[in-house]
């Protein structure tokens, strides 16, 4: 088995949306300046016998017409045209109809904007989080960052579904896969992924139910972009115990310093 970091460009946020209260203003200093950051943008690729995993499918390359105005004036995005998630695949030879999973952490613009091109392979996402998604699509309300234009390419792509129930805490993907169905937080639904590698040795793939480390580290702290935050410390509870009961390391969501000392698909992968 094969495990492969893709490079999919970066966004620059106020640190503000991934700590709750960064920079906040105090008596002594009312106006404090805002602390912007870059944070990765990146999806997974397993090569496995049981066929092509894929986890999270990245931003949508036509972002400049079918992003709503908020976003790119909340959050910039930066990409080349070599980071772009289906060249990022075609580099490793591998199309679009090649992939047999499509693993959704969650619905988000910076997660699942390339979902609709893979009409081969069977797309995994949590039911809170699918059911909630159409939900405040069809009624306009509570959509966030959860994008109208993603959400009708992956309606008329008709894809083949698996909603994980709620009850579905830890289901084994494939051998050496298992997902974990960690409920509402950062989203409405959110799916992380340990993968048992044979050299690496485990890896535990969280995306955005943590951040980066400062989330946890020295104690959770929330951030400002969140459904539920006591989902949110909840589920940064559970993987921090399941990491260190089964001696995996954590790939945190948008975490740059981390991100920058990780092996990327052009350079490499992790067996």
């Amino acid at each position: 088995m094969k495990f492969y970091i893709l490079d999919n460009g970066w966004e620059t946020l106020d640190k503000s949306f991934f700590i709750a209260g960064a920079n906040s203003a105090t008596a002594s200093n009312r106006n404090p300046e805002t602390e912007w950051i870059n944070i990765p943008i990146q999806a997974y690729l397993i090569e496995h016998e049981d066929g092509w995993i894929l986890f999270d499918t990245g931003c949508d390359p036509d972002w400049e017409r079918n992003w709503p105005a908020f976003i790119p004036e909340q959050s910039p995005y930066y990409v080349t045209e070599e980071q772009l998630l289906l060249n990022r695949l075609a580099q490793l030879g591998v199309a679009p109809e090649d992939i047999r999973y499509v693993v959704i952490s969650h619905l988000h613009v910076d997660h699942a904007g390339n979902l609709h091109h893979f009409k081969n392979a069977q797309v995994i996402v949590s039911e809170e989080e699918f059911t909630a998604t159409l939900k405040a699509f069809v009624t306009g309300r509570g959509l966030d960052v959860h994008v109208p234009s993603d959400i009708r390419h992956f309606i008329d792509a008709q894809l083949n579904w698996r909603l994980l129930r709620p009850d579905e805490r830890e289901v084994e993907l494939v051998p050496g896969v298992t997902l974990l169905n960690l409920g509402s937080g950062h989203s409405f639904g959110m799916v992380a992924m340990k993968v048992e590698l044979e050299h690496t040795g485990p890896l535990l793939v969280v995306a955005d139910a943590i951040y980066f480390e400062e989330n946890v580290k020295p104690e959770i702290q929330v951030p400002g972009i969140l459904y539920d935050s006591l989902g949110f410390r909840r589920s940064a509870q559970y993987l921090l115990d399941y990491a260190k009961r089964t001696g995996a390391k954590i790939l945190y969501g948008h975490d740059m310093a981390q991100f920058e000392t990780l092996i990327k698909s052009h350079q490499g992968y992790y067996d």
